[in-house]
């Protein structure tokens, strides 16, 4: 049932799903950011390549800065430092022809720094072309004209084909819209997160720009009910990474209503929150397109989030009252999705310094 899909109106046609990588790079020790423990080897990789392709699956979304804990501390030259496009490699060339490919700049303080990262990314997964290139987070001292001049010249190199930003106001958009037209923004979009609704999705309607939500069942939170923060290790990226909707009162009585409308539907509780994303997206956004990308590095979970797609074309729009009615908008309305510095470079702070004042 996973089709594949125009995202944004620039051309790229990928799958309907896609897979976050961000739990295959960032590691400590055996363990993800969440402390779940996987196969996260090269070949786990390449086996979870394999079989998400042939579950239908062929975005793999990934960025430069999905590193090993100890690839942070000291460094990518570390004989130990591993990252999610390194460990991607070996599964892109047993896969070949059948993948699209994305990954994300977070350094951008110029056209040549820009540029640069795109060279290593290439390097580190074995490709000649990524497919679809984003600047991660929106540098505030370069103005995102010129990181689109560097990406209409990574585009005429062949290096890459598509662009999207991560995390961009709707100003920036516009903007960075104007110079290299779009094909889609990457933002958190689950029934935790829906800030976005109100001023992005529309812009991204308007424009034809797809949208590629991440942590789209909440960072797990609405995938199983039994979690308990308080469990959580202190290193769990929802403690540690300020995560406000993960700590907040009651959230737990959210989880368990709605796993109550699941279990009446026959279906998990995170394949109806995911499905959820789905049909928002398509119905918000006009044919722009949306791409949910949950993350994961256990096969298993891969092939059953790959199940909400085919839900998502069967749920009405009573269905979707009901599921809202669980987990209401404003239920998480104003919480900080992230904590300290990088709650600093989300789009609803993000500042761009203008053209005109950096050429001053």
């Amino acid at each position: 049932m996973i089709q594949q899909i125009p995202l944004g109106k620039q051309g790229f046609v990928t799958s309907e799903q896609g897979l976050g990588m961000m739990s295959v790079g960032i590691t400590m020790g055996k363990r993800d950011l969440y402390g779940k423990k996987n196969n996260i080897t090269k070949n786990g990789v390449a086996e979870l390549i394999s079989r998400s392709i042939g579950a239908g699956v062929t975005h793999f979304d990934t960025a430069q800065i999905y590193v090993s804990l100890s690839g942070m501390i000291f460094g990518s030259w570390f004989p130990l430092a591993q990252s999610s496009e390194k460990k991607m490699k070996l599964g892109l060339s047993q896969n070949k022809g059948s993948w699209q490919v994305a990954t994300k700049v977070m350094k951008s303080g110029s056209k040549a720094q820009i540029k640069k990262k795109c060279y290593a990314s290439l390097r580190d997964m074995g490709i000649e072309c990524v497919d679809l290139y984003y600047l991660h987070r929106v540098d505030p001292k370069l103005p995102v004209e010129i990181a689109m001049e560097a990406m209409n010249e990574l585009i005429e190199e062949g290096k890459i084909k598509y662009v999207g930003l991560s995390e961009a106001s709707a100003d920036t958009i516009r903007r960075a819209h104007a110079v290299c037209p779009l094909t889609c923004v990457q933002m958190e979009w689950s029934l935790y997160s829906r800030e976005l609704e109100d001023e992005i999705v529309p812009l991204c309607a308007e424009l034809g720009i797809g949208i590629v939500a991440y942590a789209p069942m909440g960072r797990g939170l609405l995938a199983d009910s039994s979690l308990n923060v308080d469990d959580m290790s202190r290193m769990d990226f929802r403690k540690m990474g300020g995560v406000g909707y993960a700590v907040k009162d009651g959230e737990r009585d959210l989880a368990k209503s709605l796993e109550d409308l699941a279990t009446s539907k026959n279906v998990s509780m995170s394949t109806l929150s995911l499905a959820w994303v789905h049909k928002k997206g398509r119905d918000a956004l006009k044919g722009a397109g949306v791409v949910p990308i949950p993350g994961t590095g256990n096969p298993d979970h891969m092939e059953e989030n790959a199940t909400a797609v085919e839900l998502s074309h069967m749920l009405t729009d009573e269905d979707m009252s009901a599921i809202e009615d669980c987990v209401p908008k404003e239920a998480m309305s104003g919480l900080a999705r992230y904590g300290g510095s990088l709650g600093e470079r989300v789009f609803t702070v993000e500042k761009n310094i203008s053209l005109e004042e950096w050429k001053k």
